[in-house]
């Protein structure tokens, strides 16, 4: 198990972590999230021994590797790092850079161990050639089969595909996530991207500002979000501001959105919210649907509507706010539609809980 407890850092006066505590379980993947800045890579810096911890203990398999003012050194643990840009070496071939790590081992040794990697990475075919002779996907995978080539406890990945196109990161995802449940590996993996993350994480760390704002498996942060902030990185996109109206319904809670009333399933709320409180209602995009408008139903008058290639993206005015939904009929300007969501597709929180 890889253990960090109350790990923080300082770079001259400002504080990048602030007391981190975080468990992954052998052979779990943990993908850590957030935006640029928050402190996630220097946490994969801390484990790998780049960097010393300012307070707190980093552990494997309860052996010591980093505390207050030392660190194991990084040759010594048992963990590898496929760093951002792979930092392949230019005049070595595939084969010689999956094989550095071994060359302890016989020739023969090395040569079956470098040839099973290279199959499990499915670039056998590139091993006499030069970095410089083969893609940003392949790269890519001779950095993975370098890392995994001495057999290491831990395995840490640091953006690995933020320089790939669209296309080829949809499909490292699909790649990552066969070779994680393959290899059995701890891994540590760092990514702004959540639906990166949810491809293959057992645990979902989201960080925001040094810190950890919300950890668990992928289905209950994107189901039950902690914040706001956090609801808008599962994809709750669309805001609409309103006024706790009801808390008594048996299953739903009535919202006064501008003088209309919305029907929110209980499990939605978050905790904190009092009655009459000012609340920010969070919806998924996709799962808006425009109906007829009835009694009982939100509605909003159109105010837009352009053709994107299938659907319509039809822009509603609800009181004064407005969002947008995909439609595969087109509304005139003016109309009034009533708005539908699926129950799990709206959290709540008080104002203020970002």
């Amino acid at each position: 198990m890889l253990t960090i407890t109350g790990l923080t850092k300082r770079f001259a006066e400002q504080t990048i972590l602030h007391g981190v505590d975080l468990s992954v379980p052998d052979g779990a993947v943990a993908c850590l999230v957030g935006p640029s800045g928050c402190g996630k890579s220097t946490i994969l810096r801390l484990v790998a021994g780049l960097d010393v911890p300012d307070d707190g203990e980093i552990m494997i398999g309860g052996e010591l590797l980093s505390t207050p003012g030392w660190a194991l050194e990084p040759q010594k643990r048992r963990l590898n790092m496929v760093f951002q840009d792979y930092a392949l070496w230019p005049h070595m071939t595939v084969a010689q850079i999956v094989g550095y790590g071994l060359r302890h081992l016989g020739r023969s040794a090395r040569a079956e161990r470098v040839a099973g990697l290279l199959d499990k990475m499915q670039i056998s075919a590139l091993a006499d050639r030069l970095p410089a002779q083969i893609s940003g996907g392949q790269q890519q995978r001779v950095a993975i089969a370098r890392a995994l080539a001495t057999d290491p406890d831990v395995l840490l990945l640091d953006e690995p595909l933020s320089n790939l196109d669209v296309q080829l990161r949809l499909e490292m995802r699909l790649e990552f996530a066969r070779l994680f449940a393959e290899v059995g590996k701890t891994v540590l993996y760092v990514t702004h991207d959540p639906l990166e993350a949810c491809s293959f994480a057992d645990q979902l760390v989201v960080m925001k500002a040094g810190r950890i704002e919300q950890a668990g498996p992928p289905e209950t942060l994107f189901a039950h979000p902690g914040s706001s902030w956090i609801a808008t990185l599962a994809g709750f996109e669309t805001r609409l501001s309103g006024q706790m109206a009801d808390l008594n319904g048996a299953d739903c809670a009535g919202i006064n959105i501008a003088g209309q009333i919305m029907h929110v399933p209980l499990d939605g709320l978050r905790d904190g919210i009092a009655p009459q409180a000012d609340v920010l209602v969070m919806l998924r995009p996709a799962a808006l649907r425009l109906t007829e408008p009835t009694s009982g139903a939100l509605t909003g008058k159109v105010t837009g509507a352009l053709f994107e290639g299938r659907d319509w993206r039809i822009s509603l005015d609800i009181g004064g706010q407005s969002l947008s939904v995909m439609s595969d009929q087109r509304l005139k300007l003016g109309e009034i539609a009533g708005l539908s969501f699926a129950r799990d597709a709206a959290v709540v929180f008080p104002v203020g809980t970002e």
